[in-house]
């Protein structure tokens, strides 16, 4: 590696020889040159936004001068949409980055001619650029030209002194020009953004999950008053727990219990008065289980992957959670309230995970799966198909791979496993109305090649396609114990012993020695 970025840098000596100061002008000149490859990236991004747009007219005008009304509003693409999940496959980012950068790429090359200059300059790190970009989208044409030129000339020269201002930073600039340049727009801006209000949950490893939670500041204060005053109190009377954990707690607690306490009324966040209740000392913190669940009304669905006998241990998929094993699942069972015997408090569903395994001739000539058909397909896909999307399988369509014929179902798209895959709706309209071909593969492998001829290939990573996997090497180990045997030979057939041939008498071994140095006439 030092040799070769000597030689990239005309060094002399390796960089482990060099001087220091070398070394850090070989340091800042890579950045330079990675900071122009970005400005090359964002330059792409928005020439492929503007082929994608061409691309689309031309194929209306082809179609108005066959005699058509051209395509309707749902099957008309955004160019810029297209290009971000070309640039997902073709660059290997999430769908989050690419559109990311793709909206700065078009930003800079039609509205921020200042930060364009910067970035091609090489003084602006690409993420940087993208993350001032992407905030800027959002200022009104009248005042970003002066919004962008007071930001832009504060983090150039932050940049050139050697302090890389962080996001966080950025959107405050933007924010404090915007409400300078124009105060309506700030306003405006404010109530835009209470719209992308949210709460996110996402399942993580060893049985945990992480929230993510966007709130008016007003609503999460009262949150964060509530938490900490619960926190706090468990604290006071000796709950055990760093005072994070029991945070985490009494978040939790939220789901299931109302503490007791005087009421009191406060004005709220909208300024009329609500009622508060205040938080008491108490130990013990409920923390939800499935019998608080199955208390609210909603039975917990939980899939079963059958495995035993392949000789491995079953595995406990909850559709809507994490990964858990049986004795969470029995001490859980265990810990619930008390429910009417009447009441489905758990409902199990046996999954066999072989291909195919719920395929029949009569389904598959039917364009309306089961449901047992949708959760499989989910079970197995755990998010979208489409390189670099992440959206969960339970918000994804199920779609044909091969299209279903409407008319002769015979002829192609049967509704079996192999042909049915998970897509968001953004990439169910691109695989229904883009240029991109897709093939199917046996156990769930999607191929997509795209208009410049480049394929990509996805492979399904839920539950369902983790257990198959797993049953694989478990069938691949035993064979391979059956082949070899011991002595580290092949086996034909596989599993039967290998039969050693008996021992050589020494008086044999002496004659068959002679014999070979014999000399022949």
């Amino acid at each position: 590696m030092t040799t070769t970025m000597s030689a990239l840098f005309d060094l002399p000596e390796p960089l482990d020889v060099v001087g220091m100061e070398a070394v850090s002008e070989a340091a800042r000149s890579a950045t330079v040159a990675q900071n122009k490859a970005g400005a090359t990236r964002l330059e792409a991004a928005h020439v492929i936004v503007e082929q994608m747009a061409r691309l689309a007219e031309e194929s209306e005008e082809v179609d108005r001068a066959r005699g058509g009304r051209g395509l309707p509003a749902y099957a008309r693409l955004d160019p810029q949409s297209r290009a971000r999940d070309h640039l997902a496959a073709a660059c290997q980012l999430t769908c989050w980055h690419a559109g990311r950068l793709v909206t700065a790429g078009v930003q800079i090359h039609t509205r921020l001619p200042r930060l364009r200059q910067a970035v091609g300059r090489g003084l602006v790190p690409e993420q940087l650029a993208i993350d001032l970009a992407c905030r800027l989208a959002g200022v009104p044409d009248a005042s970003v030209a002066a919004v962008e030129r007071e930001v832009v000339a504060g983090i150039v020269a932050d940049v050139t002194d050697g302090d890389r201002p962080s996001r966080s930073a950025v959107e405050s600039a933007v924010d404090r020009a915007v409400e300078q340049h124009d105060p309506g727009a700030a306003e405006d801006a404010t109530r835009e953004a209470s719209r992308s209000r949210r709460v996110r949950f996402r399942p993580t490893r060893n049985g945990m999950a992480t929230l993510w939670a966007t709130l008016p500041v007003a609503a999460a204060e009262f949150l964060r008053q509530r938490i900490e005053g619960d926190a706090q109190a468990a604290a006071a009377v000796g709950e055990r727990g760093t005072i994070d954990q029991l945070r985490a707690d009494a978040l939790a607690a939220l789901a299931v219990y109302t503490p007791a306490g005087a009421t009191t009324v406060e004005a709220g966040p909208d300024g009329e008065p609500m009622e508060v209740v205040e938080a008491v000392p108490f130990g013990g913190l409920p923390r939800p289980g499935v019998g608080n669940a199955t208390a609210g009304g909603q039975p917990v669905r939980i899939s079963v992957i059958a495995a035993t006998a392949r000789g491995l241990p079953n595995r406990v998929e909850f559709v809507h959670g994490a990964y858990s094993s049986f004795e969470w699942l029995c001490r859980e069972l265990m810990d619930g309230d008390d429910q009417d015997q009447d009441e489905v408090r758990v409902r199990f569903e046996v999954v066999d995970p072989a291909p195919g395994a719920l395929d029949s001739p009569d389904h598959a000539l039917r364009y309306v799966l089961t449901p047992a058909m949708v959760e499989r397909i989910r079970l197995r896909d755990g998010t979208c198909r489409h390189p670099g999307c992440s959206v969960a399988a339970a918000h994804c369509d199920i779609d044909h791979v091969i299209a279903f014929n409407t008319t002769e179902p015979e002829l192609g798209g049967p509704s079996t496993e192999w042909n049915l895959v998970c897509l968001c709706r953004k990439h169910h309209l691109e695989k229904t109305f883009g240029h991109n071909a897709y093939r199917p593969g046996p156990l769930g492998e999607l191929v997509i090649i795209t208009d410049t001829g480049h394929e990509h290939r996805t492979r399904p990573s839920g539950p369902l396609a983790r257990a198959r996997e797993q049953i694989r090497h478990d069938a691949w180990n035993t064979h391979l114990e059956r082949l070899i045997a011991e002595d580290g030979h092949l086996t034909n057939p596989p599993g039967i012993s290998r039969r050693r041939r008996p021992p050589i008498p020494r008086h044999r071994r002496r004659s068959a020695a002679a014999s070979r140095s014999a000399p022949r006439a």
